[in-house]
């Protein structure tokens, strides 16, 4: 289902902001970037584990003898900015192999963002952003919990190294619930670092 959203989603955001720069008129020309990162993932949470999905049975699922912290693990992160001038949309995915004891052993997110960059004009061009998007956890005893809203928010800085490549490292926290059999909010702190491709 979140990947029709996605399908139907995306179209009309780029069609947005291509509007957007017929009224801008002489403003700043659109470019296409490309990015891929790796990083961190360290997530920080208020888990209260109140059943445990691997010893579930029909009368009913017992309380885990936990807690059970997270594991911190590495993020691939891709994805592509739209952008003018200092603003952008960004659309992304990342995956992180992050174990929960055996309940669960995968993460995945998608995620659309405002991005604004606080200078332009120089070799290092910091920014700041914000999105929404949604996670999924999913492992050996459960197919996936589904896919949950979820919000993140960050900045960081592109080097450009020449017209068409550029080195961005970042920081980013993403907000949102647990899994299922746990209760409480996480942070997902991940810092990553990683190579932008200039289209235009």
């Amino acid at each position: 289902m979140l990947m029709r959203i996605m399908r139907a989603t995306v179209p009309w955001i780029l069609l947005i902001f291509f509007s957007c720069s017929t009224v801008w008129g002489q403003g700043p020309p659109l470019s296409v970037e490309a990015f891929a990162e790796g990083g961190a993932s360290l997530i920080k949470n208020t888990t209260l584990p109140v059943a445990c999905p691997a010893v579930c049975t029909p009368s009913g699922c017992p309380p885990c003898p936990g807690p059970f912290p997270f594991s911190n693990a590495g993020r691939l992160f891709t994805g592509g900015r739209l952008r003018a001038g200092r603003e952008a949309v960004e659309v992304s995915y990342s995956y992180s192999p992050n174990p929960i004891q055996q309940y669960f052993n995968r993460l995945t997110v998608f995620s659309f963002n405002y991005v604004h960059y606080l200078s332009i004009r120089s070799k290092v061009q910091p920014f700041a952003t914000i999105g929404l998007g949604a996670d999924r956890f999913s492992g050996p005893y459960t197919s996936s919990n589904g896919f949950r809203l979820v919000w993140n928010y960050g900045g960081g800085t592109d080097i450009v190294l020449q017209r068409h490549l550029a080195l961005r490292l970042e920081l980013r926290d993403y907000v949102g619930g647990q899994p299922s059999g746990f209760t409480g909010t996480s942070h997902d702190i991940v810092p990553s670092a990683g190579i932008v491709f200039k289209f235009r």
